[in-house]
Order: C-alpha cells, then structure tokens, then sequence
C-alpha cells in the first residue's frame, strides 16, 4: 500500500453536516450580515444628493443623530407603541383563550374569527382602521357617542394618534398570539386541571395558579416577538398617521425611511445609524423581557 494511499485514508473527511448548512449559511451572509456590515459602513459616511457616499465623517453621524433632540422622542414612542400594542394584543389573547377553554356552541367558529386577524397584512388592516378611526363618520366615534361619550380626532393629536397606531398593531398581532395560545392551552394536561378542580379551585383562582403559569413559555415568546414586531412598526404608521401629528408617531423604522427615502434629499449615513440603534434598542428589550419573564414554568 502506498504512502499516498494511507494518507488519503487517515485524512479527516469533511462532514455531510457542512454541506447541507452551506446554503442557509449563504443566504445568512448575503440577506443578513452584508445588510448589517454594509449599514455599519454607511453609517461612517455623508451622502451626496442621490445618496451616494462621497466623504467619510467616521463618528459624526452618531453624534448628529444622538444629540438631536427628535431621535431621543422617536426612539420613545417607538417603545411606547411596541410595549402598548404587544400588552394589548397578548392580555386580550390569553382572555379569550381562557374563556373558550370551555366548550360551546360555535366554539369552531369563535376560532376561526378569532384567528382571521393572522390572515391579514398590515398594511390591509391599517386601512380598516383608518376608516374605523375617522372624527366624524369613523365607527368608532359613532359607537363611542352612543354612549355619550365624544370621541377624540385619533389621527390629529398625538396622544390619540399613539393609542390609535397601537391599537392597530395590536389587531393585528393578535390572530397570531390567539393561535399560540391556544396551541399552548391544548398542550395542558387534563388531569393537571382536574386536580385543580378537585381541590377547589374556581375559574379565576384556576386561570391564575394553574393554567398561566404553564403558558408562562408560550406568553413569554409572544411577549419578545410581539415587541420586536411592535418595533419595526411601518405600515401602520404610514397608513394611519404618516409620522404625524408634529412627528408624534414617529417610529424609528418610519424615521429610517424618512432620512433615507421621504424627504427628497437622502441621508443614508443618518439612516444607517437609526437603524442601528433600532438593533440596539431591540437587543436590550429583549434582554430585558428574558431577564424579567425568562423564570421556569413551574416558579
């Protein structure tokens, strides 16, 4: 036997596993990590009057861009607008959950429309919602003076303009949250709730001590998505609102699109450091929401 031939034997074999990661391996490189290399580096440049990179200015975007007193407001109402849409939509998912855990008449029929919110986009459910969200001729305004109650110009103050846009994103999200959930509550072994029951446990005391807290994992990953989700808020704003009243539903996604395409003059360099800070903003959330909610099921 030659000496080649041994060598060719005793030379490791490249994994089969190598192979059939390559190509999810490429696309992460080219649709993930050159989009974030590439905006890192564009964040180091100014922008000529197509957009172009043309002189570098290292940290000098940063700076204009983090003492501007708009970016620190937009970067809250961002936050607010995630935190509100994602509470909204979870609490009203876990409501409905619970209650449909009963059987009853239709029950199929309550999941199916409980669920069509999933089917829509955001864009399309925007567009309901601005109808909804009309002064004077907007259902809801209607329905509000019904009661006696006279409904505020949601679109015009930004108060309002912040929970109507919430509102929306929470619509929205909660098609997806009512499917997780319930997915969740099936996966709850019967004989867990009927010890419960056995031991006297009403429906409240029930839903609280029992069956949450063995949807804690389901919650908590609704919870982190729905707020990543909330964060990179775009149709609703530019449907709705279009950043306004006096920028006051300015998210950070819509201030990217703004410095880098919507208002007539590019800034790139601008809009690269927005988007990073979004990264940003979003990590430290999520670390957060893991480090406050990321307990076992069973503590």
């Amino acid at each position: 036997m030659s000496t080649n031939t041994t060598t060719r034997r005793l030379r490791p074999r490249a994994p089969a596993g190598a192979w059939f990661i390559a190509p999810a391996g490429v696309l992460l490189a080219v649709f993930l990590l050159w989009p974030v290399v590439r905006t890192v580096q564009l964040s180091a440049y100014a922008s000529d009057l197509i957009g172009n990179p043309t002189r570098f200015v290292g940290l000098g975007n940063y700076i204009s861009s983090l003492t501007d007193p708009s970016f620190s407001t937009t970067v809250g109402i961002s936050i607010l607008i995630a935190l509100l849409g994602t509470a909204l939509a979870t609490t009203s998912a876990v409501v409905v959950v619970v209650l449909l855990r009963r059987p009853l008449i239709g029950q199929r029929l309550f999941t199916v429309v409980f669920s069509l919110p999933f089917a829509y986009s955001a864009a399309s459910a925007s567009v309901v919602f601005a109808g909804l969200f009309a002064p004077s001729v907007g259902a809801l305004n209607i329905l509000l003076s019904g009661f006696g109650v006279t409904g505020p110009a949601w679109l015009a103050t930004q108060g309002a303009a912040i929970w109507a846009v919430a509102i929306a994103t929470a619509w929205y999200e909660f098609g997806f949250a009512f499917l997780v959930l319930t997915a969740a509550m099936r996966d709850i072994p019967p004989e867990i709730v009927e010890a419960g029951q056995l031991d006297g446990a009403g429906s409240f005391t029930l839903a609280g001590r029992v069956l949450l807290p063995l949807m804690k994992p389901s919650i908590l990953f609704l919870v982190v998505t729905q707020t990543i989700s909330g964060l990179q808020a775009f149709a609703q704003v530019q449907v709705l609102t279009r950043g306004g009243p006096a920028g006051g539903t300015t998210t950070l996604v819509y201030r990217v699109y703004q410095l880098a395409f919507g208002n007539g003059v590019p800034d790139f360099g601008r809009a690269s450091v927005t988007a990073i800070a979004l990264i940003v903003v979003i990590a430290l959330i999520t670390f957060v929401q893991f480090r406050v909610l990321g307990g076992r099921p069973e503590e």
